[in-house]
C-alpha cells in the first residue's frame, strides 16, 4: 500500500494534496492531457457540489473497499479518494473501470490522478464494466462502497447495478450519478422495490426548491446524484418474483390516470341520462388522458351504437345501468 495510508499524519498530507488538486482543476475549468489535448471539464466531469456528495460519502463510510464505473475527468475519483484518507486511509486500492480513459479521453483523468501523487491509491482497468465486472464476482471480490458513473442508457445502468448487487457487501452502499435521468432513475427504483434497497441521501445542484421536472417518490425533486443501501438479509420473495418498478416512475402517470377516470365517471352519468354526444367528447378526453384503458375504449364505440345493439353487446338488460 502507497505511504500516503502508512500513518494519519501522511493520510492527511496526501489528502491535502488531492484537494490542492482538485482545487486547481475546477479553478482551472480544464483538463490538460500528455498528448497536449485540452478539455472543458463539463459536462464530462462532476460538479463541485456531486463532488462533495461523493466525499461526504466516503468520509461517513470510511469504507475498506470500493469500486468505481466510469472516471471521466477523475474528480469523482479524486474526491472519493479525499473523503476515504480523511477518515482514515485507503485500505486497499480504489478499482476503477473505464474502457474511454484513452479513446476518447486522452488519459485526462489518469495525468490529474498522477499530478495529484494518489496513483498507488487506485487499481484502473481500461475495460467495459460488463466484461469486467463479472470477473471480480467470479473472484470473490467484494466492496463495501460502489460509484457508478457510467452508460446512463437503461440497459447499461441496470446490469451496472445487477453486478455491483453481486459486489456489494450486505449493508454496503452504492451510489449512482445522472440519477434524474429516466433510465438511470428508473435502473434505481428496480433496486428499491426488488432488492430492497434503501435511499441513504441525494443532492442537486439546483438552487430553487421547485426546479425540474423530474420528482423522486412524486414528493420531491429527483436527486442528481444518490445513495442507496443493500439490506443486510435477501429479500423474502416468497411466491413473489417480481415487483412492478415503474408505478411512480413519473408523476404524470398517476396524474393522468386520476384524471382518466374522472372524465370517464363524467361520460357514463351522460351516458346514463342519454346524451350521448357528451359522453363521446368525455370519453374521448379520457383517452386522450390514458390511451391504454380499454374500458374507455369501448365506452367511447358503445356511444355510437343504438341503445338496443350497445345493451346487447354488453350483455346489460334494458332496465341495466349505462356501465
Amino acid at each position: 500500500m502507497a505511504d500516503a495510508t502508512s500513518s494519519p499524519h501522511s493520510a492527511q498530507d496526501a489528502a491535502a494534496r488531492i484537494r490542492a488538486q482538485i482545487d486547481k482543476l475546477y479553478r482551472e475549468g480544464v483538463i490538460h492531457c500528455d498528448d497536449g489535448f485540452t478539455k472543458s471539464l463539463y459536462p464530462t466531469s462532476v460538479t463541485p457540489g456531486r463532488g462533495r456528495f461523493l466525499a461526504d460519502l466516503a468520509r461517513k463510510l470510511a469504507p475498506r473497499a470500493t469500486l468505481e464505473v466510469g472516471m471521466g475527468w477523475g474528480l469523482s475519483t479524486l474526491h472519493l479518494l479525499e473523503g476515504m484518507l480523511q477518515a482514515g486511509g485507503v485500505h486497499q486500492p480504489h478499482v476503477i473501470m473505464d474502457p474511454f480513459q484513452h479513446s476518447n479521453l486522452h488519459g485526462g483523468a489518469l495525468r490529474a490522478i498522477r499530478e495529484a501523487s494518489a496513483m498507488e491509491l487506485i487499481e484502473f482497468h481500461e475495460v467495459p464494466a460488463e466484461i469486467h465486472m463479472p470477473k471480480l464476482v467470479e473472484q470473490g471480490r467484494k466492496f463495501d462502497f460502489i460509484f457508478i458513473d457510467g452508460d446512463h442508457r437503461f440497459d447499461g445502468a441496470f446490469v451496472d447495478l445487477v453486478f455491483a448487487n453481486k459486489l456489494l457487501v450486505p449493508g454496503g452502499v452504492m451510489a449512482v450519478d445522472d440519477t434524474e435521468l429516466d433510465p438511470v432513475y428508473l435502473a434505481c427504483r428496480f433496486a428499491e422495490t426488488n432488492w430492497n434497497y434503501s435511499f441513504v441521501d441525494g443532492h442537486t445542484d439546483r438552487t430553487s426548491e421547485g426546479a425540474g421536472r423530474h420528482r423522486y417518490r412524486n414528493a420531491r425533486p429527483r436527486p442528481q446524484i444518490g445513495a442507496w443501501r443493500k439490506p443486510t438479509a435477501e429479500p423474502e420473495r416468497g411466491q413473489v418474483h417480481f415487483n412492478s418498478f415503474v408505478e411512480d416512475f413519473s408523476p404524470y402517470i398517476r396524474i393522468n390516470r386520476l384524471k382518466s377516470n374522472r372524465l370517464a365517471h363524467e361520460g357514463l352519468v351522460a351516458l346514463r341520462e342519454g346524451d350521448r354526444e357528451a359522453a363521446r367528447r368525455l370519453f374521448r378526453a379520457a383517452l386522450q388522458q390514458d390511451p391504454a384503458n380499454v374500458k374507455n375504449i369501448f365506452r367511447y364505440l358503445r356511444t355510437y351504437l343504438p341503445p338496443g345493439i350497445a345493451r346487447m353487446l354488453t350483455g346489460r338488460s334494458k332496465d341495466a345501468a349505462a356501465d
